[in-house]
């Protein structure tokens, strides 16, 4: 069996601030090295469960290029590279040859009280996405691609909200590990490296013990995707793609008969809201 990994930097241990999040950061590089540390922790831990022959770790975070691949084992692949040169974003790679995905870093959905750095995809220009009636925060949006295959999230870290929003969409019982709590959007209680190195471990190797007892998240079809932006002038802009439907001042909306070409068309939807290519697409 093969795992995929999908990481993002946002519900990393230690990290709270935007400093530590782009190439323009004064603290960029310890935050790489913060969000690889839980990457390695998750990689190596599935690695050593018995059934597991590769994993393969999507960078999907801002330039998603921010996983030092020199730190991480043998056995793993690493999909890295800018979202304009993808059409699954965090979950670019994901295909029929895995068992398992596993979400690393991932954060709450914008909007969340009590959260850290809590956006969905671009904090700058999307408010809110709804699938099927449903808010969808990116932790949603990239188990639905896994379950579009059949294949379970089987575990997720993030902050404290961040685990408590994988619950209410993934179960109860999936596993968990909170690397910190929100004291504000920009600070938190952190745990150190020390701890969560060993919790994500243990954690990873739990949930792929759970593998059998947990469910795909599946979105049927048709999926009908709303996304609701900062600014008129963002959906006045997004709704000049063809197939957007203007659905309310701030909002676009389409239909698609499965949920991978909804999603693709939601990122591409984003992209070109963004206009010209910003840092994180380039």
């Amino acid at each position: 069996m093969r795992v995929f990994i999908s990481c993002d930097m946002e519900g990393c241990t230690g990290i709270v601030h935007g400093d530590q999040l782009g190439p323009s950061g004064y603290d960029y590089g310890r935050g790489r090295e913060l969000m690889t540390n839980d990457v390695v922790a998750a990689a190596e831990a599935a690695l050593a469960y018995e059934s597991v022959s590769g994993v393969r770790i999507c960078d999907g975070h801002g330039t998603m290029r921010n996983v030092l691949i020199e730190r991480l084992p043998s056995g793993c692949e690493l999909v890295t590279g800018p979202a304009s040169s993808r059409t699954l974003c965090q979950s670019e790679g994901f295909d029929d040859g895995f068992g398992a995905m596993l979400l690393i870093g991932h954060h709450a959905r914008a909007g969340t009280k009590d959260a850290v750095l809590p956006h969905t995809w671009v904090g700058s220009i999307v408010r809110e996405v709804r699938v099927n009636g449903r808010v969808f925060g990116e932790m949603a949006l990239n188990a639905a691609i896994a379950g579009e295959h059949g294949v379970p999230v089987v575990f997720v870290s993030s902050d404290v909200a961040g685990c408590a929003e994988a619950r209410e969409y993934l179960g109860d019982d999936v596993r968990t590990v909170a690397v910190k709590r929100a004291a504000g959007p920009r600070s938190a209680i952190c745990k150190t490296p020390a701890e969560t190195d060993r919790e994500i471990r243990l954690g990873v190797l739990q949930g792929l013990q759970d593998l059998d007892e947990r469910k795909p998240f599946v979105v049927p079809g048709p999926v009908e995707v709303a996304v609701q932006f900062h600014r008129t002038e963002m959906a006045d802009r997004g709704g000049k793609r063809p197939g957007a439907e203007r659905t309310g001042s701030h909002e676009l909306s389409f239909t698609r008969q499965t949920y991978m070409d909804a999603v693709r068309e939601s990122w591409a939807l984003i992209e070109w809201t963004a206009g010209d290519h910003p840092e994180w697409l380039r």
